[in-house]
């Protein structure tokens, strides 16, 4: 069941990271829409259970991230055009990992309150990392940190990079897959060295 998770966590870092651009601004933009997603999809999975309504949860799901993924666009929309524009279909990528990431936080057995708080700390986890890694390849690649905007993005420069740089390359889809598969690669086999750490203390 957990390396049937780590594939799913997996499935959903995708969905956000290769569909958007590669600075920390579009990361934010990414993440905040996915906290919005995965807490709309808790209350309205905590509304069937309050009302009878189960069978009918998955499509309540669904209309709810689609909907709620539409009022996000458009307040985008209005706050910083330039990136609403460039995000695109990315923005409802985003929707579909929240609903695959979603399925993960199940409420069989847990009280609302206890969900509520599994919840808080898978999806801090999840976000922290994502962002994390937007923030990094922002830096590595560009010698930059930036911030969403009302006129794009806010762009502080850490460091001149060239015209001719080599890290540039991470900021491209084939660069970020290559670091993206070392890191699962890496967290695979530490999985696996603590899995036999458990095995053997037992």
């Amino acid at each position: 069941m957990i390396k049937n998770y780590y594939y799913i966590y997996i499935a959903a870092a995708l969905s956000i990271i290769i569909p958007f651009p590669p600075r920390f601004a579009y990361g934010i933009v990414a993440i905040l829409l996915l906290n919005i997603l995965i807490y709309g999809g808790f209350g309205i999975k905590i509304f069937a259970e309050k009302f009878n309504l189960q069978p009918m949860v998955t499509s309540l799901l669904v209309f709810t991230i689609v909907a709620l993924t539409g009022i996000y666009k458009q307040l985008l929309i209005l706050y910083a055009p330039s990136i609403a524009f460039t995000s695109g279909l990315a923005l409802y990528l985003t929707a579909f990992s929240s609903y695959i990431y979603g399925n993960v936080l199940d409420t069989v057995g847990l009280s609302p309150v206890e969900h509520i708080i599994r919840t808080s700390k898978r999806t801090g986890l999840f976000s922290g990392l994502v962002l994390l890694f937007f923030l990094l390849r922002d830096i590595i690649a560009f010698g930059s940190i930036t911030f969403p905007a009302p006129k794009g993005i806010k762009v502080i420069t850490l460091f001149k990079v060239g015209e001719v740089y080599p890290l540039h390359f991470l900021a491209t889809i084939p660069g970020t897959l290559i670091v993206l598969g070392l890191i699962f690669a890496l967290f695979s086999y530490i999985n696996r060295k603590l899995m036999i750490l458990r095995r053997v203390s037992k």
